[in-house]
């Protein structure tokens, strides 16, 4: 896949002291990772929120479900419920592959909301139809190796759903995920304290990661819970490299 620039989600986590910029609707908000933990869940059989297996017939579709833990199913695994761990802000980075390869998978994020994927012009996407966009599948996430084909950037208190198609004609199926992620527990870093620091990932100048906080061209809201949760006005790409001169 790596022609087509589709890349492992592994290749994609951070490490320890890596710099970062989030890419929300208000703005950017830059970040050091200070520590991560990797969460695997693998094997994780589809199941619904009463816990009964998600079966899937032939050409049939399964609506938005959020993926809940077997063995107590009022807890979403891809959910952080708190805004701080430990006093650092938090964030959860990852990707999902999926078996067999007739499920389409179709992400909404946050929950509820359009499924992203679609050219501009075209008509909602409509996952009970088995739509050809705005899915994912083993071909482009594989079971054993997810990829950043779709690539989840979940800040805490942001749920996400996802809708299930069948695409084979003949047999029933049961989507099986394979659920990899990094949680990071980071340093924000604030124009008063860190403004070159700020303006060299904005520009360029130092090495960081950039993410967009939803789904391509529509990073999701945050409005005031940026300055009360996380204590910082996210500020404009060109806002953020002008600082740097102003030392």
């Amino acid at each position: 896949m790596d022609n087509v620039g589709i890349k492992p989600i592994t290749e994609k986590f951070l490490q320890n002291n890596y710099l970062f910029a989030l890419e929300f609707r208000e703005g950017f908000v830059f970040g050091r990772v200070i520590r991560r933990r990797i969460c695997h869940y693998k094997p994780y059989p589809l199941i619904d929120t009463d816990g009964t297996a998600v079966d899937i017939s032939p050409g049939g579709h399964q609506a938005e479900l959020s993926l809940v833990d077997p063995r107590n199913t009022s807890k979403e695994i891809l959910y952080l419920d708190t805004t701080t761990k430990a006093g650092f802000a938090w964030i959860m980075h990852g990707s999902i592959g999926i078996k067999p390869q007739y499920i389409y998978m179709y992400p909404r994020f946050p929950s509820g909301q359009d499924i992203p994927g679609k050219f501009p012009y075209l008509d909602a996407i409509h996952p009970s139809d088995g739509d050809n966009l705005g899915y994912v599948s083993g071909l482009e996430s594989p079971y054993e190796q997810p990829t950043d084909f779709v690539e989840y950037i979940i800040p805490p208190l942001e749920k996400i759903g996802f809708e299930f198609y069948n695409k084979d004609p003949n047999w029933s199926h049961q989507p099986v995920l394979n659920i990899l992620f990094a949680i990071y527990f980071f340093q924000v870093l604030r124009p008063e304290r860190h403004a070159k620091l700020i303006s060299d990932i904005a520009t360029r100048r130092v090495p960081a990661a950039f993410f967009t906080v939803g789904f391509g061209d529509q990073p999701i809201e945050l409005g005031d819970r940026l300055a009360t949760d996380w204590n910082i006005m996210p500020m404009r790409l060109d806002e953020a490299a002008e600082l740097g001169e102003r030392r």
